[in-house]
This record gives C-alpha cells, structure tokens and sequence, in this order.
C-alpha cells in the first residue's frame, strides 16, 4: 500500500504557495476556526509529501495528529478510514483520554470501535449511521478540548462511503472548534465514490490547496540538493523534459542516478535521458489500477503498446497491437490522458519520456516480442515505409527470411504448427503454468492470428487454450477475436466452428454469457456429430450445457446436451483433453438434476481417462468439481484423498485461478476455521483473475461458511457480493443459492432494478454507443460477434433502464444521464 518510496535528502521545493495556505489553517484551527482543507492534484505530484509537511508542522506546534490512508481493498468496509483514524488513539491514549474522547453525546459513536458489537463489524442500519456521524463529530469536538487536532487522510478517493460521508457531516460544523482535517485526492474522477468525493470537493466551506508539475529550475535546484553538485543547465533541462517536472517521476529519477554511475563516474544528459527507473514502471500501474474497472484492462494494454510504439502508430495500428478495436483504444487513450499517463493529442504516446523508458524496460520479454512483431505486421499492411517495420523487426527473435515482410509466419502453415503443439504438450505433461503461458507466447508471437485459405484453426486454437488453462483469459480471447475475424472474411466455415467454439469455452469462464451462448449455438447449429472437427464440439457442447446451467434453465441444458452431446469423432482419442469436455458436461448436468452418483462418476471418468493418458496437468482435470458430490455420497476419505492430491497438483501448477477451485474443493473436507481460512484464500486468489463464474460460486461457499460459523456480517457482505457479481452477469443459479443462504439468515433480498446509464451492463452500454453511431443491428451484430437477436434484446434492454421508447432517443438519453 506504500507510495513511492521516500527520498528524506529531496526538498520540498516550489511548495511555497502551498505550504503557506495549510500554515494559515493550522493557526486558524489553533485559534478556534477548524474546517476541511483537501490538497489535490495529478498522480506524483506530491500531494503525500505536503500531508507529512503539514504533519510534522502540526506536531511541533503540540496538536494532537491523527492519520490514515485510503486503499482500494478497503473502499467497501463502513468506515474503514475513521477507524484507522482513531483506533490507534484509543489504543495509545491514557484512560483518562479516552473516556473525555467518547463523553456526552460522543457515546453514540463508541460501539464502532467495540470489536464484541456487531456495529464495529459493519452491520449498521441507516438510522445508526447518523448517531454514528454525530456521535463521532462529538469525539472531535471533546478530543479538541484538551489539545487541537489535525486529522491527515491520504488518497481520499479511494475512501469508503462512509467515511466520506463523515466528511461531508464535520465539513461545515468544525469552523468554531479546534479540529483540521487536511486530505489529498486525485485532481480526476476516479476511486470508489468519485460522487461523493466531487461534492466534497465542490463544497463551499471545503478549501482547496492545488498541487502542480515543478518548473526547470526547481528541477534543478533538486538534483543539485540530492546528488551534492550543480547540474549543467543541459541535464536540468533533460530531466525536467523527460519527467514533466512530476515530482514522484523526477524523485525515481534522482534514486537511479545515485545509483548508476561509479565512483568517479559523472553524469549528464545522455544517463538522465536513458534512465529507466522500476519503480516508475511499478508507479504507472498503480495509477492505471485507479482507472474505472471495465477500461482497466485496455489502458494496460494501450500503455504496454505505447512503450513499444512510441508516438508512431495511429488507433488502427494501436488495435493491431494490443488486440482492443479502434473503438476501445480510443476509450482506453481517454482514461489514460485524463489520470495524466498519456498526452493530449493526435497520435496517442505517453506523457513522459521516463515513463516509456521505464514501461519498455520491464515488460516480459514475451510480451516485448509479441508487440513488436504486431507492430511490424501493421505498419506493413498500411504500407509504411521498410526502415520503419526494420525498427520492429530488429527487436524480436529471428524467423525465417522469406516471412520478413510480413514480420511473422503464416497463420495455418504447418511451420506453425510445432510451437504451438509444443506448448500444449507441456500443458498436458504437467509443465507449470508460468512455463506453459511463455511457450504460449512465443508460439503466438513467432506463429498466426488467424489461419489462411490453406491452413485450419489448430495452431491459434492451442495458444487459445493454452493461455485459457493458465488463467490469461482475456489474452486468449483476444487472440479468438482476431483469428474468428480472419477466417470468416476469408470463407473458412470449419475453421470459424473451431474457433468460435474454443471462444465460447472462454467467455463463459469471463462469465459473459450472451457471448458464450452465441458463439457455441453458431458452432453447432450446422455440424452434425459426425463431422465434428479435432477442437469444436465439446467445448461447444460443454460450454452451452453451462450456460444453460448457471441460468437455472435445466430442462434446456439437457436438452441442448441430447441434440449435441454426442461423442466426438475418433481425432478425439489422440487428444483425450479435447473431447471429455462432453463427459465434464454430463456430469455437472446430472449433478444439476439430483443425480448425485452419477453426476460423480462422469467427474472421476474424466480424472481416469486424463491420467490414463498421462495428462498431468490439473487445468483440464474436472474432478475437484466430483469432491463436493463425493463428501456428500459418504465417501469422505475418497474426497478428502482426492481433494488433497487436486491442491498439491494446483500449487505446483501456479494458477491462481486452478489453485482457487482446488482450495474450494478442499475446504469441502474439512470443517470449521480450516475450511473458512482455506476459502478466504481461494477468494483472494480468484479476485482479479477475470474468472467470474468461479468467482461467483466461491464468494457464495464462503458466505455460506460465514453463516454456518456464525460471522453474519461477514457473510452478509460476501453473500451480497455474489449476488451482485450473479446479477451483473446473468447467473441465476448461484445468484439464486447466495438469496437462500441470505434468507436463512432471516434477510430480504430483494433483486436491484437497476435503471439510467450507471445500470446499464458493459455490453449494453457498447451496443448503446455503437447504435448512437449509426451503426444497424446487424453492423453491431458483427462487430460484437453476437446475433441480430441478441443485439434487439440488448438494446431492449436499454430502453427500459433509460426510459426511452426508440433508437432516436438513445443519444439525448446517454448525454442527459
């Protein structure tokens, strides 16, 4: 949770201004007239370094200084900052301290920091929350009886609701009491609440103390304060050029120039222009995870591509690199111009020159490749000159040379082939999942996107599942979306199954449903079992059998499974991974249907025929699903056995989303705080992989372990993050059994109707943007891969969040809300 690493030698320089407007409210509040001061300003600014000022300020003029920090992991726990504020107080303070600090009206705050009340665990009704916020604006007022206070928060945009709304309480009632509070935030919208934090911003009784980039002569007023000589006006300049005078870039800067240059070694603008800090690296993610969640992964992408790119590339060739449409990079160089990581203007490149040195030198190497050789691939179809795609090409591991012009080999030329082959061997010898995601990568940078007229969907299709099975869902569904493109512009039916198939397969993991059942229905809808292809049919058939399930809807599934289930042709029996998806299938549907004993016997066939076969890898393995069923059969030692090996197998294989649904399999086994400890840690492991189903279905065994243990806060917080994950996703099925486990804990649940453009889904609101284009159903259908049908009920869908009756209103409405 640290910031940038504090360098004590830098000076606080060109702070004057500010350090002068939060010395006027420290002696206002000595004097009696307390309020909100709220520092603000773009990322490494140093907004944390004028809080410390005014910390130490405050401290030596005898306040008493009270601090916290925000954090995105506690944003939802009530009044997670003002515990941090004053736990420590009451931990520290004299007896006589604290019961002065909760007298009077103070009191009504005082079960909030009571572990054994249920208050402090945040079961708080409305009406406690005002006695809460009065009660906690007495605390102040009593605690400033005997001493001014300063309360110090940092990254106030990540600060929960609660907190913030204690803010907007004290904010006006502080100007005759001796209590300052002195918050820094970022100068853009973006955190948890960033409503509620603008009108905290935007209040007339909050002052503002704006923080800004250095000029060229404070730069170099620090670097000769740091490194003990005065710069040359040349190597002020270089550095104020490639930090932007940001100071938490310039402060990288000055740590790695201390550091690389010998004894006796001097240095000049040349070693300032090359500097290439990690923690600047490290810095730009941090400031990209405070994007909103649905863009976050496309401005990682963008940034990554930027790095490599330069300035050079326009919107077309930024898709081609990162895989995102021309669309989502420019929603992407939006959300990183205004967090101020890319600069303004036409074509896109990142704002600093340290920061690309930085973000180039630290990508994966992989990563690095794969850039390049897309880069390449694209400046050669626009038609840019040779010199320009040598930059690229220099910059990747060499392939044949009459593959040069294109920067990479054909896709579906059986050249390709063993890369690919190569990393889903490892896959099913047992490699780890690091191990098996690099070959992945490197057969996709040196191999196809896409097959070609003489080629088929096997080598993508591999690479696909291969990054599937190491949990890199997004990146295989990038790399679906531009093979399934390629082969249905080129008119290759049975490839377009294939590949449709293996990206059904992916998107149901990521939880998007439509897609999921889209994509498998295309692909069955004129296959006949017969004719099935190595890949297609069963993670076609498995993936609409799942779909069908996790709506509720399974009379459906079974049916769908009858018309498509059929085993596969006798390619399969080479590849056992490839066709026992249709036994994976029919067991989680007779599991669905009651049949408890049959549903676990598909499971362990599937565990049988794979370690049969020598497949060691637990990613394809189905039978931590066959734990569960197994424990309740009877067969206790039999999971318990099989539970322990599925984890052991998990950990070794590294991913966290495998190890996730191990470690819930495991818990199944065992009881008490083992169980609850083991799926907490699957919880964590889960969280951030993208993997929603799985996310879902362990977020309710969780809640339901936090019921059964008697933790009803906890479990009514992580019961009501499954059913909003359920609900933003379409899983009826475990959004149902999160309702129960709620309702046996004697809560209503009532489903959220959602309504305005805050309700609208991800892909209601693309439909939306790409209908306010112009675009008709059947173009959005295209572009989104989905059917006529499905694009109507998005946009149905649309209208009746936002009121509207027709297409014609759509633009009015998006621009009103």
């Amino acid at each position: 949770m640290r910031g940038t690493p504090r360098l004590d030698t830098v000076p606080l320089v060109e702070r004057d201004y500010q350090t002068g407007l939060l010395d006027v409210a420290l002696d206002s509040c000595r004097n009696g007239a307390g309020g909100v001061v709220v520092v603000e300003g773009g990322f490494g600014t140093g907004k944390t370094a004028l809080l410390r000022a005014a910390q130490d300020r405050a401290a030596a003029a005898g306040f008493t200084v009270l601090r916290a920090r925000s954090s995105e992991f506690e944003s939802t726990f009530p009044y997670g900052i003002v515990r941090q504020l004053f736990e420590p107080y009451f931990a520290a303070a004299p007896a006589d301290a604290r019961a002065a600090a909760v007298d009077g009206p103070a009191v009504l705050a005082s079960p909030l920091f009571d572990h054994r009340h249920p208050v402090a665990h945040g079961d708080i009704s409305p009406r406690q929350h005002e006695s809460i916020l009065r009660g906690l604006h007495w605390m102040l007022v009593n605690m400033s009886r005997r001493s001014s206070v300063l309360l110090v928060l940092d990254d106030l945009h990540w600060a929960d609701a609660a907190s913030l709304r204690f803010l907007q309480y004290i904010e006006s009632r502080l100007r005759r009491d001796r209590v300052l509070c002195v918050a820094a935030t970022a100068s853009v919208d973006c955190g948890a609440y960033p409503d509620i934090t603008d009108a905290l911003r935007g209040s007339p009784a909050v002052r503002s103390v704006p923080v800004d980039v250095l000029s060229e002569k404070a730069v170099g007023e620090i670097l000769g304060a740091v490194l003990d000589v005065a710069p040359d006006p040349e190597s002020a300049y270089t550095a104020r050029l490639v930090t932007g005078g940001n100071p938490g870039l310039l402060h990288e800067l000055v740590s790695e120039l201390r550091r690389a240059p010998g004894p006796g070694v001097p240095w000049g603008p040349g070693l300032v222009a090359r500097a290439s800090p990690r923690m600047v690296a490290r810095a730009v993610q941090r400031w990209v995870g405070h994007v909103p969640q649905d863009d976050r992964e496309g401005a990682r992408r963008l940034t990554d591509a930027l790095a490599v790119v330069g300035g050079s590339a326009g919107y077309a060739e930024l898709a081609d690199v990162t895989g995102l449409t021309p669309r989502e990079v420019r929603e992407a160089v939006g959300v990183l111009t205004d967090i101020g990581v890319v600069e303004p203007g036409v074509p896109p490149r990142l704002a600093h020159p340290i920061v690309r040195n930085a973000v180039y030198e630290h990508m994966p190497r992989a990563g690095r490749y794969r850039a390049h050789a897309a880069a390449a691939q694209a400046l050669a179809r626009s038609g840019a000159p040779p010199e320009k795609v040598a930059e690229h090409l220099l910059h990747i591991p060499p392939v044949r040379n009459d593959r040069l012009a294109t920067a990479r080999p054909a896709v579906g030329d059986t050249a390709e082939l063993p890369p690919a082959r190569r990393a889903f061997a490892a896959l099913l010898d047992g490699a780890s999942g690091a191990d098996v995601g690099r070959l992945a990568e490197e057969a996709w940078q040196r191999g196809p996107r896409g097959p070609e007229a003489k080629g088929d969907a096997l080598a993508p299709g591999l690479i696909a599942l291969c990054l599937s099975c190491c949990g890199r869902l997004s990146e295989a569904a990038a790399l679906l979306d531009d093979s399934v493109r390629r082969v249905e512009a080129l008119g290759l039916v049975p490839a377009s199954r294939d590949l449709r198939s293996l990206r059904a397969y992916v998107q149901l993991s990521r939880g998007l449903l439509a897609e999921a059942d889209t994509d498998a229905t295309a692909a069955l809808s004129d296959a006949a079992p017969d004719n099935a292809t190595v890949l297609g049919r069963p993670f076609a058939v498995y993936a609409l059998t799942e779909v069908l399930l996790l709506r509720n809807q399974i009379g459906a599934a079974a049916a769908a499974f009858a018309r498509h289930g059929t085993p596969g042709d006798a390619a399969h029996a080479t590849h056992p991974a490839l066709s026992l998806p249709l036994t994976a299938a029919r067991g989680r549907l007779r599991l669905a249907e009651g049949d408890t004993v049959a549903g676990a016997l598909d499971l362990l066939h599937v565990h049988e025929l794979l370690t049969e076969h020598g497949v060691r890898s637990p990613a394809f393995d189905h039978a931590v699903r066959a734990v569960p069923a197994l424990t309740a059969l009877g067969r206790a030692d039999e999971a318990r056995a099989l539970a322990a090996e599925r984890l052991l197998a998990a950990r070794a294989f590294g991913d966290p989303r495998t190890l996730a649904c191990a470690l819930t399999a495991r818990a199944t086994t065992v009881s008490g705080d083992s169980s609850l400890a083991m799926l907490t840690e699957a919880a964590e492991h889960i969280d951030g992989t993208g993997a929603v189903v799985d996310r879902c279905e362990i977020l309710v065994r969780l809640g339901a372990g936090l019921r059964e243990a008697g933790r009803t806060a906890q479990a009514r917080r992580t019961l009501g993050e499954a059913i909003e994950v359920a609900d933003s996703a379409g899983l009826t099925a475990p959004g149902k059994q999160a309702r129960r486990e709620l309702s046996a804990m004697g809560v209503r649940v009532r489903r959220v109707v959602r309504t305005g453009v805050a309700g609208l889904t991800p892909r209601e609101h693309r439909v939306s943007l790409l209908a306010v284009e112009g675009k008709s159903n059947r173009q959005i259908a295209r572009i989104l891969f989905v059917t006529v049908k499905t694009v109507e009920w998005h946009l149905s869908q649309v209208y009746r969040k936002l009121g509207i009756a027709s297409r014609r209103e759509l633009g009015a409405a998006l621009a009103g809300d």
